[in-house]
């Protein structure tokens, strides 16, 4: 080729590389640009929402507070002892204080409790309703604390406590609530800004792909291609592994290649850190560790060798290596094989984690809850005392998922769980049996209790139905069994009493409703 014809193929090599720099550039600038502004713009959105998880936490726990004070109240009345008394007498105090400071900051904010007190109008309004409830609660507790208290102040106090609890608790119920879809909202608001800022980052980044990506790909295939070989034989070994592989030098143990799950195992690029030794993330400390690497160093083959890691965060692990010694590129190497052991006793917690809740509910399912009804039977036998159980079917799942869409059926099945949740003890359980099917198991609760707590969380739902603008009902049949040690049924016979009463419950709705 004449020498002239060289210089202008080689000016003009020069100028496309220089074009493709320019535009990498302004491409890498503007995608920087947006990604601030996303991050800019969504931090703005986070540091106003960051206290609504803390604000419906805590409304949430004034209704356990305001349940957990009246029955301390009836604790203390009912003392055996002096020290029991006193014992009552604290847990009182204690929960009163934590019950009118938290009141306290969800009205006008705590920075100690994480409360902005910056409340909507419809909140305030909701609060209005409530503080008279809340202010003769207090009262009420007040006199029962007071030094010059008598047995008729408190008595006095417990049944003024008593007949605001109910309009207090539900109260707090619509708080709760209207929190949770002020923070839904704002959620929702974030999200579409962020789906609005990701759409131009995309197209920005389309853009790149076919005014850049492309004509520079076109350029380094050529590069590429020289080096296929030498690259195939370490894809070869190293891309389809689902395992942790190193590539180390057999003489210094210097790292030359690690897959990308070995990357994320260590915490750091290791292709990139040629000065890296295996020794770096094995502590000399461990007997183990020193046995393993006077084995490998001897140039002896190791099948699933415990050792004890350091990544580059120093976090220490235990693994499970094997190790190879390869002929690779005319030198001497090691491949190790690594298995983290905390991520396979992490893997089997999460099975037990499935094996014992109901994914969509969060209950416990069918074979833990029947576990724990027979531990329950198994301890009424041993000690005394009774039991209930609900069985509970939806009332129009069928027809709501053929008519709405199973979304919506979902919904109905959740929100029914969390209502039911919602209204029991932490000592009794919920359970969800499959399908439309729940399991409440009460203890030391009567049926007159069971029937109370059933009918709340119904009139719980038709709140939540008409908030929502559900255009389908939302209700459930319901069926009671009680558990003595005199009777002593099975927990299957206990289950198919109270599945029989359900069943008959659920056509008599439907039968006044045929009639109306």
């Amino acid at each position: 080729m004449p020498p002239s014809l060289l210089a202008r193929n080689n000016r003009a090599a020069m100028l496309s590389a220089g074009q493709l720099r320019r535009r990498y550039i302004m491409a890498l600038s503007l995608i920087a640009m947006l990604t601030l502004a996303t991050q800019g713009v969504m931090q703005v959105l986070i540091a106003d929402q960051k206290y609504d998880s803390r604000v419906v936490n805590i409304a949430g726990r004034q209704r356990m507070l305001g349940q957990k004070i009246t029955k301390l109240t009836h604790y203390l009345s009912t003392a055996e002892s002096a020290d029991e008394h006193s014992r009552y007498r604290q847990e009182l105090e204690d929960a009163f204080s934590l019950w009118q400071r938290s009141h306290a900051g969800l009205l006008a904010g705590n920075a100690e409790m994480w409360l902005p007190g910056r409340n909507s109008d419809e909140v305030t309004a909701l609060f209005a309703d409530v503080q008279p409830h809340h202010e003769a609660m207090v009262a009420a507790v007040q006199a029962i604390l007071s030094p010059a208290g008598n047995a008729t102040a408190l008595a006095e106090g417990i049944a003024r406590l008593k007949e605001h609890e109910a309009d207090f608790l539900s109260g707090m119920s619509d708080i709760v609530s209207r929190y949770e879809r002020e923070a839904n909202a704002k959620v929702e608001f974030a999200r579409w800004l962020e789906f609005g800022l990701m759409s131009i980052t995309l197209l920005v980044l389309v853009l790149t792909a076919v005014f850049i990506c492309a004509p520079a790909t076109r350029r380094i295939q050529r590069d590429v291609d020289e080096l296929a070989d030498r690259e195939e034989d370490l894809e070869r070994l190293f891309s389809a592994s689902p395992t942790a592989l190193l590539l180390v030098s057999g003489d210094q143990l210097r790292i030359l290649y690690a897959n990308q799950k070995a990357i994320e195992l260590f915490g750091l690029p290791l292709e990139e850190s040629s000065s890296d030794t295996l020794r770096t993330y094995l502590g000399t400390e461990h007997e183990a560790n020193r046995n393993f690497i006077t084995g490998i160093s001897a140039g002896a083959s190791v099948n699933e060798h415990e050792v004890v890691l350091v990544d580059s965060r120093g976090k220490v692990f235990e693994s499970l290596v094997s190790v190879r010694a390869i002929s690779f590129s005319g030198q001497s190497v090691l491949v190790l094989g690594i298995t983290n052991i905390s991520e396979l006793k992490s893997a089997q917690l999460t099975l037990e984690h499935y094996a014992t809740f109901d994914e969509l509910t969060g209950l416990l399912n069918l074979r833990t809850g029947l576990m724990v009804l027979g531990k329950s039977i198994s301890r009424l036998k041993r000690d005394g005392g009774r039991l209930t159980v609900c069985f509970v079917d939806l009332d129009g799942l069928k027809t709501t998922n053929d008519n709405f869409g199973h979304a919506e059926g979902d919904w109905l099945i959740s929100t029914v769980a969390r209502v039911l949740t919602g209204g029991i003890r932490s000592s009794d359980a919920a359970v969800r049996l499959g399908g439309d099917e729940f399991l409440l198991i009460l203890h030391d609760c009567s049926l007159d209790e069971a029937t109370r707590l059933l009918g709340r969380a119904e009139m719980r739902l038709q709140e939540i139905a008409a908030a929502e603008h559900k255009a389908f009902p939302i209700g459930f049949s319901h069926g009671l069994a009680s558990y003595t040690p005199e009777r002593d049924p099975t927990p299957d016979e206990l289950i198919s009493e109270a599945d029989g009463l359900m069943y008959q419950a659920k056509q008599e709705r439907k039968r006044r409703h045929a009639c109306s």
